[in-house]
């Protein structure tokens, strides 16, 4: 099948790993040296990077080609944090998703050793849209902690995805310290000071956690956003980081501590948000929805 691969040579810790160097049925674009193609005259779409390359092509597709038009897209995890490809490939390595995707590519349906799904899953993206009608997409949405955190982390360049996980998740904890930042948020028509906040359509973040609860059965097929707040009044949040990692339930009861499923947000504040690890500015309203489902080749 024809497919496109889209590459980010500067993604990753300083390593150049393209999967297709020699490929001359498919059509490879360097991302930020060469135009976007039209999408839609391919078969498939290849991402080679990590998160914030994914949310970036993925931003500039949409900005181009309704989800509909899109052929399915598979993702190569080549960046410095790979939270998005880990959750579509269910925690496969480079090497072994690049494997599979040349089994695909020379005809095999299935790849080997592959999970037993669908070769292509229907999963919407989160669509965060400002006040001026400019819309960007991702897979994961922060504030508070969440953006401290990955600021904390940005600028060390640690030897290894793992050490860089592992600073990240410290990072963003270490935020919950006493005393706390605390971020002014409107949402839904309350004004509450917030800790730390996400809002994801992935079922697995860093390392497998899963600090959300309440997930009904449609969120597996895509139909909502798992939505995590930790307000001001919550205590120990430290103490409570690995219950809050592990989705523990039993937080509802504690004061301070929200999560749910939401099809929509509707947030006003001043500061910064992160979008699956990129840092934004922003001041006034932001719309959190869902994109319409796009195809991804879990590999």
């Amino acid at each position: 099948m024809p497919a496109l691969l889209l590459t980010n040579p500067r993604a990753g810790l300083g390593r150049r790993r393209f999967a297709f160097k020699g490929a001359t049925d498919h059509t490879r674009i360097v991302l930020g040296e060469q135009e976007l193609p039209d999408p839609s005259r391919h078969d498939l779409i290849i991402v080679e990077g990590g998160d914030g390359t994914l949310q970036r092509v993925m931003t500039a597709l949409l900005a181009k080609t309704e989800a509909p038009a899109l052929p399915p897209i598979a993702v190569l995890p080549a960046g410095r944090t790979n939270m998005s490809a880990a959750d579509i490939n269910r925690h496969r390595r480079f090497r072994q998703c690049a494997t599979a995707l040349h089994a695909i590519l020379d005809g095999a349906s299935i790849p080997p050793r592959a999970p037993r799904l669908a070769p292509t899953q229907a999963r919407p993206l989160v669509k965060v849209c400002d006040g001026g009608g400019n819309s960007r997409y991702a897979w994961f949405f922060g504030l508070g902690a969440v953006c401290s955190g990955i600021r904390r982390w940005g600028s060390r360049q640690p030897n290894s995805h793992l050490g860089l996980d592992l600073r990240t998740a410290w990072a963003v904890l270490q935020e919950f310290r006493t005393p706390p930042r605390q971020q002014l948020i409107s949402y839904n028509g309350q004004s509450r000071q917030v800790l730390g906040m996400m809002a994801t359509t992935l079922n697995r973040l860093l390392f497998g956690s899963r600090p959300y609860w309440d997930a009904k059965p449609a969120t597996q097929a895509g139909c909502t956003m798992h939505s995590t707040w930790v307000f001001a009044e919550a205590q120990g949040v430290l103490r409570r980081s690995l219950r809050l990692l592990c989705g523990d339930a039993t937080l509802a009861a504690l004061p301070g501590f929200q999560s749910g499923e939401v099809t929509g947000l509707q947030l006003d504040f001043d500061g910064l948000y992160a979008l699956d690890g990129e840092l934004f500015q922003h001041r006034g309203p932001l719309t959190l929805s869902l994109s319409e489902p796009i195809r991804w080749l879990p590999l």
